[in-house]
């Protein structure tokens, strides 16, 4: 299996991200890149592209500089509906355009999230149908989902609310499933959230 990975931006730690993909996914051949050569290594179709990265690269200047640009967006959409797989993870649903293609894949994006981190609890089914709960300390993201066309297996709930966690859909002849979780270190050791990333991933490329 070849998994191509955009990982990391100024709020999330490209290195904690890499470290649990590698450590869920031991056995798979994985290409870490930069946004600079998405379009490349597109080209190649990738069995599953994981995008845990905003798309803002410059989030606290003035000049706010995002790395998706039209043709990029355009590539994602052709490569996902020609039968491509998609894992959006956490800071990879943050400052897409609503209008772009990559809002249009994921069928959702981030809204905002309480400024402390507090103790998230997820609960929902694995793509396999089977129940699970955890819960951390994390980021508990907010996020405008198009319910409707996509199907709910997580969500999450802290004492600021209740959300969509995690849903999943197909687009053309590819597959797009979206996780909510997680931004600490806390996070990417436990141990359920590992087994539902694992199982996302065979979901996709099954």
């Amino acid at each position: 299996m070849s998994i191509l990975t955009l990982l990391g931006d100024y709020y999330h730690s490209h290195d904690l991200v890499l470290a649990f993909i590698k450590e869920v996914l031991n056995d798979k051949e994985l290409t870490d890149i930069s946004s600079d050569s998405l379009s490349e290594e597109l080209e190649k179709q990738p069995e599953l592209f994981i995008l845990s990265k905003e798309n803002r690269t410059t989030p606290e200047e003035e000049d706010v500089k995002p790395w998706l640009t039209p043709q990029l967006d355009q590539e994602l959409w052709d490569y996902v509906s020609n039968g491509g797989n998609l894992l959006v993870l956490h800071g990879g649903l943050s400052a897409y355009p609503e209008d772009s293609r990559m809002r249009q894949l994921a069928k959702g994006h981030f809204l905002h999230h309480p400024e402390e981190h507090l103790d998230v609890m997820y609960e929902g089914t694995t793509p396999e149908s089977e129940a699970i709960f955890f819960h951390f300390l994390d980021e508990h993201y907010f996020v405008d989902v198009d319910e409707e066309e996509t199907n709910v297996f997580l969500r999450s709930k802290s004492s600021e609310g209740k959300q969509i966690a995690g849903w999943r859909h197909t687009i053309g002849e590819g597959k797009v499933l979206c996780l909510t979780p997680a931004h600490r270190k806390e996070g990417f050791e436990d141990e359920t959230f590992k087994k539902l990333f694992k199982q996302s991933v065979e979901w996709l490329c099954d």
